[in-house]
């Protein structure tokens, strides 16, 4: 009877590990800076904002990116998510972790600014609470995307340049 009741929680276990597992999906590496996967952005935003952030990269070398879901591919906080896309990801350079991914989870409400430890000198925790909470958050609820998404572009190139 042990053996047996051993053997069920043990299954149990290896069947929710899977179950867990399977509730989370990494979304592959996106093939731009900026990236908008429900259409929230119009195109001409979209275009502007993928080039500034190319040649952000090339004249400084950090990568930044933004990223438009309509929800999270997980049961986990928007915190934990983001650190593991963006590490999937392999953003910025390797060896000067010097990357940033503005994440937007649309239909979740969610908003997160995930940040390389190469940039947490100028792009810090406080700033980028600052650029959620005074730029994106309340330009979302007037339900001007473009110009909240522009906005917090400029910020998080103006922090990572130490001029926010």
């Amino acid at each position: 009877m042990r053996i047996f009741l051993r053997l069920l929680l043990v299954t149990g276990a290896l069947l929710t590990g899977a179950w867990l597992h399977a509730a989370e999906r990494m979304p592959p590496a996106p093939a731009r800076y900026f990236n908008d996967y429900t259409g929230t952005v119009s195109a001409a935003t979209a275009s502007t904002l993928d080039r500034q952030l190319e040649l952000y990269e090339r004249s400084s070398s950090n990568q930044l990116l933004v990223v438009v879901f309509l929800k999270m591919e997980t049961d986990s906080s928007v915190e934990d998510y983001a650190v593991r896309v963006a590490q999937s990801w392999k953003v910025g350079q390797k060896g000067k972790n010097n990357g940033a991914v503005l994440f937007v989870f649309k239909a979740d409400h969610q908003l997160y600014i995930q940040v390389g430890y190469g940039l947490e000198p100028t792009l810090t925790d406080a700033t980028c609470h600052d650029i959620i909470e005074n730029i994106l958050k309340p330009r979302f609820r007037q339900g001007n995307f473009d110009v909240g998404l522009s906005e917090a572009v400029s910020a998080m190139i103006a922090a990572t340049k130490g001029e926010y």
